[in-house]
């Protein structure tokens, strides 16, 4: 999913307490200091400065520090109003932004998506193939009904037919894992007031599972990134991932899916929104002159992803609600059920699993949130098989605290550090204090340490650094009741008295609503012979200098081999920000051309230095530095130093 900057939009402005039945697990409030007026222009420059220091990450490589900055942006522009979201100098803001996330995307490493978001054009069946999957459709739906809306148009028929065909293992690995969440997703859709049918939404997004990760860094059965997570109460840290959590992740889900309908007024644009952004929908509406998303499915305004995302749901449903008549063969398993035990202190999982008289998997599997061997440090509210929640309790209580956790122990030497012990077994410095219970002033020889197991999943996760008021994370705080459907500014037809999400979803009958297939055009591909740096001019008072892109090349490292801003290379190069293909003219601002005949390589004289010869050749001596690979400033007499890139 894309950059979720605007959560203005998520939140709106006017919030309603919006009365739902108690989760299944107690809520704990928090008390969130008021924060103090700031002025437009302070908030912009902030943003300023956050954006400049994520371009800055990037070009030094850290991914780390650069997802913070970004983080930070989506936390400070959480409850902007949508007149300041819609300044100018807003938008290109976070437009650079999100061209950082895409570039964190595209250096990420590659695999495989984990649902079924299909990023290729599809296309679609026809004359009897069309005409016979309708029929197959409507004798197994026999007047079934439906809480979502589903049109039986020819993208949709053909997903049901790609569903019971090429890509039937998928389906029937994914439904056969939905038959164990399905009875508890169901139950927390209704308690939100969310369409029932939506669960097979986690078919797209994950196959129903928890572990799931895509390349964009999206996390769990529901493919929450960081920041929309933080949002819906998802918390992280080092030993929990809740965005991983079935419960509370799908709770964060309908949540979400119901704040978009209320701000699209359409289940098709709710769902849509939730693949691509809402703002991405709110300016292909605003742009297409048309709220509907089949309009907006054969505009160029929508990735071809986006433009997949509502027929394969409409075709997950029909599949998913009755797969054996579409041939599908479904190996269902247990229901996801439990009870509840609080563990007071860090406990081991293999500890904790005999004491509840089952398996450390089986804890994993009801507690996949737990990115280590054992629960958190403090109390903690884990999940256990049916009917061994007393035993647990009993058994805990009689355990000593020094037998909780069966981590390796290590006596400090000598010559030990916090970080080198840390990097010995693979594990954060601060984790390591953590599990200790002590601070970094008493780490010294001597001590003996439990060390704990290193993260099971392999999920990133890193806390938002405080600057300035206003900065606590999102996920600390309580979920924020939600609030009534805001008019839609840009459109003036729209009228304030819109309704809003209705508590009794309604019930639609499947209908035929053709669309036509309009092909898309692949995008022209440049030239990938010759290796040799091209120079043109830009404009009348200042040139730049093209290079062709190499195999492993990304803006973020052409930006940091040339000692040129980030910014300015994804200006002059916006095609390259979703994929730089080897071969691809790049430009690189501020050089200027090489006079023909101009000497291309200089040696160097006693007594010159890099300044001197910059200054005979008019180049910087940055740029010498760069073309000739020194780390320093240091040169000798006689070395030979080239005077334009390489």
């Amino acid at each position: 999913m894309l950059l979720q900057v605007l959560a203005t939009l998520l939140w709106g402005t006017v919030p309603t307490p919006v009365q739902t039945p108690a989760p299944s697990l107690p809520t704990h409030v928090a008390t969130v200091p008021a924060r103090a007026a700031e002025s437009d222009a302070s908030r912009v420059q902030r943003l300023r400065v956050l954006v400049e220091a994520a371009e800055k990450a990037l070009e030094a490589e850290d991914e780390e520090a650069a997802t913070a900055r970004s983080d930070e942006a989506d936390v400070l522009t959480a409850d902007w109003s949508p007149e300041l979201l819609k300044k100018p100098e807003v938008q290109a803001l976070l437009q650079r932004m999100k061209d950082v996330q895409d570039q964190i995307t595209v250096e990420a490493a590659p695999g495989a998506e984990p649902g079924l978001k299909a990023s290729e054009e599809v296309v679609a069946i026809s004359g009897d193939e069309l005409r016979a999957e309708m029929e197959r459709v409507r004798a197994a739906e026999q007047g079934a009904t439906y809480d979502f809306p589903i049109d039986l148009n020819d993208k949709v028929l053909t997903w049901v037919s790609l569903f019971s065909t090429t890509k039937r293992g998928f389906m029937e690995n994914a439904l056969g894992r939905a038959s164990m969440y399905l009875p508890m997703i169901r139950q927390v859709f209704a308690e939100e007031g969310v369409p029932s049918d939506l669960a097979y939404l986690a078919v797209i997004e994950s196959g129903f599972r928890n572990e799931a990760k895509s390349r964009a860094k999206a996390v769990g059965m529901w493919q929450f990134i960081r920041s929309t997570g933080r949002i819906y109460g998802l918390s992280a840290n080092a030993w929990v991932e809740e965005r991983c959590d079935p419960v509370k992740a799908t709770r964060g889900a309908a949540r979400y899916l119901k704040r978009l309908y209320e701000i699209t007024g359409d289940w098709y644009l709710a769902t849509s929104s939730y693949n691509a952004g809402p703002l991405t929908l709110d300016r292909a509406s605003h742009n297409m002159g048309t709220r509907n998303f089949w309009d907006l499915a054969r505009s160029r305004w929508l990735r071809t992803e986006t433009k997949n995302y509502v027929p394969e749901l409409c075709a997950a449903i029909l599949v998913g609600r009755n797969p054996e008549r579409y041939g599908l063969h479904i190996a269902p398993l247990m229901p996801y059920a439990y009870e509840t035990v609080t563990v007071s202190a860090m406990t081991s999982l293999t500890v904790l699993a005999r004491c509840a008289g089952t398996d450390a998997a089986v804890l994993k599997a009801l507690n996949p949130e737990l990115l280590r061997g054992s629960t958190p440090p403090g109390s903690y509210t884990l999940r256990v098989p049916p009917g061994r929640a007393l035993d647990c309790l009993r058994q805990l209580a009689r355990l000593p605290a020094g037998k909780r956790l069966d981590f390796q122990g290590y006596t400090l030497r000598k010559g030990d550090t916090l970080v080198k012990v840390a990097k010995r077994f693979k594990v954060d410095p601060e984790d390591l204090l953590s599990a200790n219970d002590m601070t970094a002033k008493q780490f010294r020889p001597g001590k003996r340490l439990l060390v704990p197991p290193p993260p099971s999943v392999d999920v990133t996760v890193r806390n938002i650094s405080s600057r300035g008021e206003g900065s606590t994370a999102l996920g600390d705080r309580p979920l924020r009741p939600l609030p009534v459907v805001p008019q839609d500014l840009d459109d003036p037809a729209e009228t304030p008295d819109q309704p809003a999400i209705p508590s009794a979803t309604p019930s639609f009958t499947a209908q035929i609503s053709p669309t036509p297939s309009v092909p898309v055009t692949p995008a022209e591909r440049r030239p990938a012979e010759g290796t040799v740096p091209i120079p043109q001019a830009e404009d009348a008072t200042r040139s730049t200098f093209s290079l062709r892109a190499k195999p492993g090349d990304t803006l973020a490292k052409l930006a940091r081999a040339h000692k040129v801003s980030l910014g300015e290379l994804i200006r002059l190069n916006p095609g390259a920000v979703k994929a730089l293909h080897p071969g691809d003219d790049i430009k690189l601002p501020g050089h200027s051309e090489v006079p023909k005949g101009a000497p291309t390589v200089h040696r160097v004289q006693k007594g010159e230095t890099l300044a001197s010869i910059a200054r005979k050749y008019g180049v910087e001596p940055g740029d010498l530095k760069t073309w000739n690979r020194l780390k320093g400033g240091r040169i000798h007499a006689g070395q030979k130093l080239r005077l334009t890139p390489r």
